[in-house]
């Protein structure tokens, strides 16, 4: 089995693209990111050259980082 197939090591925890610090898709604002392209910059996904929309997801999901003190 490859590296790749091992699910234990990333659990069950599910996100959204547009969410995800992966996910690479320029966008017109939140209303269009649903809907926007874009590549998911994953380092174990990157060779698939994996085009997602921002309503897609996966468990490799890692939220945005934001930084301290941000206005959230």
């Amino acid at each position: 089995m490859s590296e790749f197939s091992r699910i234990d090591a990333h659990g069950d925890e599910r996100g959204l693209c547009k969410g995800c610090r992966f996910w690479d898709a320029e966008h017109d604002g939140a209303r269009q990111e649903d809907a926007a392209v874009g590549l998911c910059l994953h380092a174990e996904l990157t060779h698939f050259s994996l085009q997602v929309s921002g309503h897609s997801g996966c468990n490799r999901y890692a939220p945005v980082l934001t930084p301290a003190g941000a206005a959230g």
